[in-house]
C-alpha cells in the first residue's frame, strides 16, 4: 500500500531528464546523471551524483562538496555533504550534515543529524542523531533519535548465529560509551547510557534513564542503575530539550519532533519499570523470607507487600537480579529503592507540569472539578509510539494503517495531514494521560484524593523542581571547581574566557527563572480540588 501511495502521485513524466533549478552553482564536478537539483543548491567538486533528488531553496540551501558520491536517494533541504562522503540508496532529512568520509548505505537519516567518519548500513535513524567518530553499524539498527554514538562503538556484531542477522532497537536518547560493542538482537529503553566495554551477550534493557555497565569483579552479569540520569547528571537530561531546540535550524518544520525527555513515551516506560521493580522486589523478599511477606497469600497481596516495603524503607540497601536484561547471565539492579522513589517523583513532576500547562493554556490558575471533567472527555491512550520523532498513541498508528489498507487514505499528503491532526490533539492526549498517571500512582480517582495526598504530590514535585535546578547547577559547577578540569588553564580569567562565566550561563539563568515561577504555581494547581 505504501508503494501504491507513491505510484499514485507519480506522473512518470520527465523520468529520464536531469533538472537544475534557479540560482544553482555547479562546478568542477565529474558525473551528474538523472538528478533533480532544486533552487539555490551549491555543488563544487562532487565525484558522482546519480539518480538523486537534491532538495534546496533560497531559505534552506543545500551544499555538496569535494569528492562526494551520492547515488539513488533524496537529500533534504538545508543539508551539507562534504569531504569524500558517500551515500547510496538513502533518504537524508532536513538540516543534516554528512562529512569526512562517512558512508551511509541503505539507510534513512532523520532531520538535524550529523554524521562524520563512520559507517552506517541498513539503518533507520530518527532526528537529532550525532555520530562524529569512527564507529560502525554492522547490522540493521533502529535508533530513535536524540542519540550520540561515541568513537569506536560497534553496534551489532556480524553473524553470532546461523540465522540471518537480526536487529538492534534503541529508543531515543541512546548513548553508548567509547569502544562499546553489542550483539544482536538487543533492545534499549529511552535515554540509556552504556559504559564502555564489550557486551558479549544480547541485551534487553527495559529501564529508561538508566546506566548500564559491565559486571564488577569479573561477574558476567551486567550492572544497571535505573533512573541514573536523574540521580547523578540532572544537568545533561534537563538541558536536553533546550539543546535540541537550539540545534533545530529547519526553516519549515514538516516533521514534528518531541525534544522533551519527559513525554508520554518515556513515562510509559517509567511506569513499566516501576512495575518491574515491584515484582523483582517481591521475589527478593520472598527469597529472604522477609516479614512483609507474612500473610501475603495471593499475587495481589504479594505485589502490595513489595510496594509497601519500597515505600516504607527508603534507606534499604540491597540489589535485585533481573534475568531478562542479558541473555544467559542476566543483570544486577543497583539502588532499586532510590530508583523506585525517583521514578515516582518524575512521573508526578510530568503529570503536574502537564496539568499546569493545560490550565495555563485556558488562562486558569487552578485545576477544578469542571476542568477534570473536561479532561476526562478527552480520549485516553496509555500506549505510545515514537514515530520519526513525533510522539503518537499506538492506537492512532493502527487507525492510520487501517485507513491506508481500506483506501480511505490514497496519497502521502493525506498521511501527513493525519500526522498533523495528531500533533494538534497532542496536548489533549497528553493531559488525559497525565491525569491517568496520577490516579495510577495513588490507585484512586483524583476526586478521591485527600489533602494529604495533594500535599504529597506537590511536595515531591517541589523537591524535583529544586533538584533539577540545584543538580544542574552543581553539575555545571564542576567545570569551574574541579582541580583536574581547571589545571589546563593558566588563570581563572582564561578559563572564563573559554567556557564562560557560571553566573552568566544562559541555560542556568533561564532554568532558575522557570523554576521559581514553576514552584510558585505548584501549590496553587490543586487548590480548586480540595474540599
Amino acid at each position: 500500500k505504501f508503494k501504491a501511495l507513491t505510484e499514485n502521485e507519480n506522473s512518470r513524466e520527465l523520468d529520464t531528464y536531469g533538472i537544475i533549478g534557479n540560482d544553482c552553482v555547479i562546478k568542477n564536478s565529474s558525473i551528474i546523471k538523472d538528478t533533480k537539483i532544486y533552487d539555490s543548491a551549491y555543488i563544487k567538486g562532487a565525484f558522482k551524483l546519480k539518480n538523486i533528488t537534491i532538495l534546496s531553496s533560497e531559505e534552506e540551501p543545500s551544499q555538496i562538496g569535494e569528492g562526494v558520491e551520492l547515488v539513488n536517494g533524496i537529500l533534504g533541504y538545508g543539508c551539507k555533504v562534504f569531504y569524500q562522503a558517500i551515500a547510496v540508496r538513502f533518504v537524508i532529512g532536513r538540516n543534516c550534515q554528512v562529512k569526512y568520509g562517512a558512508r551511509l548505505l541503505n539507510s534513512v537519516l532523520g532531520d538535524n543529524s550529523t554524521v562524520s567518519c563512520c559507517e552506517i548500513l541498513n539503518n533507520l535513524i530518527y532526528p537529532f542523531h550525532e555520530q562524529h567518530h569512527n564507529s560502525s553499524f554492522l547490522i540493521a539498527t533502529t535508533v530513535m533519535g536524540q542519540s550520540n554514538i561515541a568513537a569506536g562503538a560497534t553496534i551489532g556484531s556480524n553473524h553470532n548465529s546461523r540465522s540471518p542477522d537480526g536487529e538492534i532497537f534503541a529508543k531515543r536518547g541512546f548513548w553508548p560509551g567509547l569502544c562499546s560493542d553489542f550483539k544482536h538482537n538487543s533492545r534499549f529503553a529511552s535515554f540509556t547510557l552504556i559504559s564502555k566495554g564489550s557486551y558479549q551477550y544480547e541485551l534487553d534493557i527495559p529501564y529508561p534513564f538508566a546506566l548500564v555497565a559491565q559486571g564488577t569483579n569479573g561477574s558476567p552479569k551486567v550492572t544497571i542503575i535505573p533512573a541514573w540520569w536523574f540521580m547523578y547528571d540532572m544537568f545533561a537530561i534537563t538541558r536536553n530539550k533546550n539543546k535540541f531546540l537550539k540545534r533545530d535550524k529547519r526553516i519549515e518544520k514538516v516533521q514534528h519532533i518531541e525534544t522533551d525527555p519527559l513525554a508520554p513515551d518515556t513515562m510509559e516506560e517509567v511506569m513499566f519499570a516501576l512495575d518491574r521493580l515491584i515484582c523483582l522486589t517481591a521475589e527478593y523478599l520472598k527469597k529472604i523470607k522477609n516479614d512483609y511477606m507474612n500473610g501475603a497469600d495471593s499475587p495481589k497481596k504479594v505485589y502490595q507487600a513489595a510496594k509497601d516495603f519500597l515505600h516504607q524503607n527508603p534507606q534499604a540497601d540491597f540489589t535485585l537480579d533481573d534475568p531478562v536484561c542479558q541473555k544467559k547471565y542476566g543483570a544486577v539492579i543497583i539502588k532499586p529503592v532510590q530508583a523506585y522513589k525517583m521514578y515516582r517523583k518524575i512521573v508526578k513532576y510530568f503529570a503536574t507540569r502537564t496539568l499546569m500547562e493545560f490550565c495555563q493554556s485556558l488562562n486558569q490558575e487552578k485545576l477544578t472539578f469542571e476542568l477534570v471533567d473536561q479532561i476526562r472527555r478527552f480520549p485516553l491512550y496509555t500506549k505510545w509510539e515514537n514515530v520519526g520523532g513525533q510522539i503518537m498513541p499506538s492506537d492512532k498508528i493502527q487507525e492510520l494503517f487501517s485507513y491506508i489498507k481500506n483506501d480511505k487514505i490514497e496519497n502521502w499528503k493525506c498521511v501527513h495531514q493525519f500526522y498533523d491532526q495528531c500533533q494538534n490533539e497532542y496536548q489533549k492526549y497528553k493531559v488525559r494521560y497525565a491525569l491517568y498517571l496520577l490516579e495510577q500512582l495513588y490507585s484512586r480517582p483524583i476526586e478521591d484524593f485527600t489533602v494529604d495526598l495533594y500535599r504529597n504530590v506537590t511536595e515531591d514535585v517541589d523537591v524535583v523542581a529544586d533538584d533539577i535546578y540545584n543538580a544542574s547547577l552543581q553539575s555545571r559547577e564542576k567545570d569551574y571547581t574541579d582541580y583536574y578540569r581547571k589545571m589546563t588553564y593558566v588563570s581563572e580569567r582564561e578559563m572564563e574566557n573559554v567556557i564562560g562565566i557560571l553566573d552568566e550561563n544562559s541555560f542556568l539563568c533561564q532554568l532558575n527563572l522557570y523554576t521559581e515561577k514553576f514552584k510558585s504555581d505548584i501549590f496553587k494547581i490543586f487548590l480548586g480540588l480540595t474540599k
